[in-house]
């Protein structure tokens, strides 16, 4: 046998001897060992402003398993920079100077994590996700091009095993275009485990909400958390699973929680895990620093969601295929 012969030629040299053609089975075995497109995951929320820590979690979670994940962040919103520049403001007259418009923020990008001995490792990329002609309308607004966003992840699909896609603002609405893959983060403020409409006396006197059946707060939390999925542009999308987190201890067991789990999965919604918020010290709106990248507590505490969700994209991948 050559030496230098692929594991796939190996592979289908051993079919034909056993009287299959040679052809077909190179296919097959080239086929089968071809690498698989990489996730470019966009994760959906209402406000995230709490929700850096568990994407930087999660992310840096795969990275230590062996995986090469790329964070592509906005790095500024198009308005921000662009109308920042154009008028000067004088507060007497209230006169108006034109001025030369901003420049754009130039990509930037820093490596948070890499392992010193295999393939893992968490870059962070910053870049413009989209320019916008103030001079032509579309439907009565400006052009948008979105092309510096496809751009920036049809050169990473090469490098990277995981794209996760953070917008600088506006999380709840899909990058359609680019992303093949949404996950819903619910961000649970007062976990509905009562109905505080109605109330019934308890043992000292005060007045207690009715308990509710996981099935009832499944129901509650998909109308109070995941409202804003049906809401304006109304888009339809196909989700991969939902990943809540509590910004206080939840009031419920286990038990009850794998029957609210049950309750969505029977709705249409995966899901993926809860996990508690940290607000302090957390910073609000930033990534996790990178010294908490590379702390060991700080991942574990994210590879169970990060190991549920990773199986969640490849089933959906391994479908298409």
């Amino acid at each position: 046998m050559p030496k230098n012969q692929s594991t796939a030629a190996q592979s289908a040299r051993r079919a034909s001897r056993s009287g299959g053609k040679y052809t077909e089975a190179l296919r097959r075995a080239t086929t089968s060992e071809a690498p698989r497109a990489p996730h470019v995951l966009r994760f959906l929320a209402e406000h995230s402003g709490n929700l850096y820590h568990l994407v930087g979690g999660i992310a840096a979670a795969w990275a230590h398993s062996g995986q090469r994940v790329l964070l592509l962040e906005e790095a500024e919103d198009f308005w921000r920079w662009t109308m920042s520049g154009v008028f000067e403001r004088r507060p007497r007259n209230r006169r108006k100077k034109e001025a030369e418009p901003a420049a754009p923020p130039e990509p930037t990008t820093s490596t948070l994590w890499a392992s010193p001995d295999g393939p893992g490792a968490l870059v962070h990329h910053t870049c413009m996700w989209e320019v916008r002609d103030l001079r032509e309308s579309d439907r009565g607004g400006p052009r948008t091009d979105r092309s510096p966003l496809a751009a920036a992840v049809a050169g990473a699909l090469d490098a990277y095993d995981v794209i996760v896609l953070l917008p600088k603002s506006g999380w709840s609405y899909p990058d359609r275009e680019s992303a093949t893959a949404h996950v819903v983060l619910g961000e649970i403020d007062v976990f509905p485990d009562a109905d505080c409409r109605t109330a019934r006396p308890g043992p000292g006197g005060e007045e207690r909400g009715v308990p509710l059946s996981p099935e009832q707060s499944a129901a509650v939390l998909r109308e109070r958390c995941l409202g804003f999925l049906f809401g304006f542009p109304s888009l339809p999308i196909q989700l991969d699973g939902v990943i809540w987190q509590a910004t206080w201890e939840l009031p419920v067991d286990a038990e009850y929680l794998a029957g609210v789990d049950r309750d969505m999965n029977r709705a249409g919604l995966r899901p993926l895990g809860w996990t508690l918020c940290e607000r302090w010290p957390d910073p609000h709106r930033k990534l996790p620093e990178p010294a908490q990248m590379k702390d060991s507590g700080f991942v574990q505490r994210y590879q169970p969601i990060a190991g549920r969700l990773r199986m969640a994209l490849d089933a959906r991948l391994a479908g298409r295929h």
